[in-house]
């Protein structure tokens, strides 16, 4: 299975990624944009929970992503088909392009020519991840399940937020909580590349695993609701 293919295979689990995924922090989603005056690009959009998050703080934005199914569960906010690498606006259209949890699908230098061209003179990039966090027991122990993550390899890697015709990047963490249901959890780990392109056979035991995890673990076992820790980490800097 392809980088390319595992990037594009979200669109077969809309509901699931709407239920599971978390919500952007506010706060941070402002952080990104601080200064900011204008319409703004949501790069990646998928399903557009970061582009509601950006809305939502009075900015005009633009949702734009490779999958159509993703979307299609846009319905108030104007959507494009495009690629990071190849992106469906004219040169200096935007005051800023927003990577919400896919920066790490995208060839860094090859995108970060084609923002560059969006971007007006000034204008802002923004990254936000959310992350496990792995320090936590009941976090460390569906590890396994759920199966690596692109996302927190690339965080480890400081050269990617080296980028040419840029300044350099500022960093931000916010550690949170989010609040699930043993439903939510089990959407958020099958919207995962590594659930929607594994075979039937290695699908259903995953969903078993979580099941069984959520019933007996000391953290969850019992409880309508439960705690699961996060990293928010944030990156912006401004096109030179």
């Amino acid at each position: 299975m392809s980088e390319q293919e595992r990037a594009t295979s979200f669109g077969a689990a809309v509901d699931a990624y709407q239920q599971g995924r978390p919500e952007y922090d506010r706060e941070h989603v402002a952080w990104l944009l601080d200064g900011v005056q204008g319409r703004v690009l949501d790069l990646g959009a998928g399903s557009g929970k970061l582009t509601r998050a950006i809305a939502g703080l009075g900015f005009e934005v633009v949702a734009v992503d490779p999958d159509e199914q993703m979307l299609a569960a846009i319905t108030d906010i104007p959507t494009l088909v495009g690629t990071a690498e190849q992106l469906p606006l004219p040169a200096a259209s935007v005051a800023a392009v927003t990577v919400g949890q896919a920066w790490h699908w995208f060839e860094p230098a090859t995108a970060g020519v084609e923002i560059a061209r969006v971007l007006q003179p000034g204008g802002r990039l923004g990254l936000i991840w959310n992350t496990r966090d792995l320090s936590h027991p009941f976090v460390a122990t569906l590890a396994p399940t759920m199966g690596d993550s692109p996302a927190e390899v690339m965080m480890d890697d400081e050269d990617v937020y080296d980028l040419p015709g840029f300044t350099a990047f500022e960093r931000s963490r916010i550690d949170r909580v989010r609040w699930m249901t043993a439903a939510e959890l089990e959407a958020m780990v099958v919207s995962r590349s590594i659930y929607l392109t594994a075979t039937p056979e290695t699908q259903a035991r995953i969903v078993a695993d979580v099941r069984d995890l959520v019933a007996t673990h000391p953290h969850t076992k019992g409880r309508e609701r439960f705690e699961y820790p996060l990293h928010s980490t944030a990156y912006r800097a401004n096109v030179l």
